[in-house]
């Protein structure tokens, strides 16, 4: 596909157009400016269903999205030369289509820092937990984030707080590396006591997202990050959690991309029945 292409789809997802209809305009081959600017959509029974209201008005006025494309070419940091970012397509091979599957990989995923920690010969382990650890969970994540540090491995999370937090840092503490996947973009850091958290694995380590500079967070983008940390890992090892919870959603998403489940011991039955009906394994001292 043409630079130029790739880079209109960018701008015109930043201008509010969606995923699902900038996907169909791609696969279609038509030009996305002519398809949707130029009312050929029109003439495209299947491409108008695929127009929201909101968007048939963004595509009411090309001076607009034009105005709206040279603010962000000058002024977003992302698209700057030498910044250290990488803005990822779908449909390129890549670091991280050849991580996360097509059929849950969104239009473009962004990161920031070292990219090389995506490679295929790194070992990558999510460790992953409620934002409610007890004590004990603190002292098991710190232990076993030190451990798997050790191995030489990547320790994966989200950048919530608890658990995820607490892998970071101990990476960190241990000169290791680590990648935080973002529910949110990169200037609005979520939680917001974890920016100075995320500026300090910008120095180490990797931030990546799929919400782009102009794109708002739902809560549907949290379901999403989960689904990008088990993706992106060899092992998910879990340290504490409950049935409802986004750890658990992480857990499913791992057993859905067969990736090795580790986990400690829940002291509830139930919990443990269910991490070991998603293939986990428990842990052992």
């Amino acid at each position: 596909m043409s630079d130029n292409i790739r880079s209109e789809l960018f701008f015109l997802k930043q201008y509010g157009f969606n995923n699902t209809l900038l996907q169909h305009i791609f696969l279609l081959g038509i030009d996305p400016i002519q398809a949707i600017f130029n009312d050929k959509y029109k003439t495209h029974d299947e491409l108008e269903k695929k127009f929201t209201d909101i968007e048939k008005r963004l595509a009411a006025s090309f001076n607009s999205y034009q105005n709206f494309k040279i603010n962000l070419f000058e002024n977003e940091d992302l698209l700057k030369k030498g910044s250290g970012n990488k803005i990822y397509f779908k449909y390129d091979v890549n670091e991280v289509t050849k991580l996360i599957p097509d059929k849950i990989m969104p239009l473009f995923m962004y990161s920031k820092g070292d990219f090389t920690l995506l490679d295929d010969n790194k070992k990558r382990v999510a460790i992953v937990g409620t934002r409610h650890p007890s004590k004990k969970s603190v002292t098991i994540t710190e232990k076993i984030t030190k451990k798997f540090v050790e191995d030489n491995y990547v320790i994966v999370s989200g950048l919530a707080e608890g658990i995820d937090t607490i892998s970071h840092e101990t990476a960190i503490l241990n000169k290791g590396k680590t990648i935080a996947i973002l529910p949110t973009n990169f200037k609005n850091i979520y939680p917001k006591r974890n920016e100075a958290l995320a500026k300090v694995i910008l120095d180490e380590g990797l931030l990546l997202t799929s919400i782009g500079p102009k794109e708002n967070t739902y809560k549907s983008s949290f379901l999403e990050r989960n689904q990008y940390v088990a993706n992106i890992s060899d092992i998910v090892v879990v340290i504490e959690t409950n049935f409802k919870s986004g750890t658990m959603n992480t857990i499913r998403n791992a057993s859905e991309a067969n990736k090795k489940i580790l986990f400690v011991d829940q002291k509830d039955k139930l919990i443990n029945d269910k991490i070991y009906e998603f293939g986990g394994e428990m842990l052992n001292d």
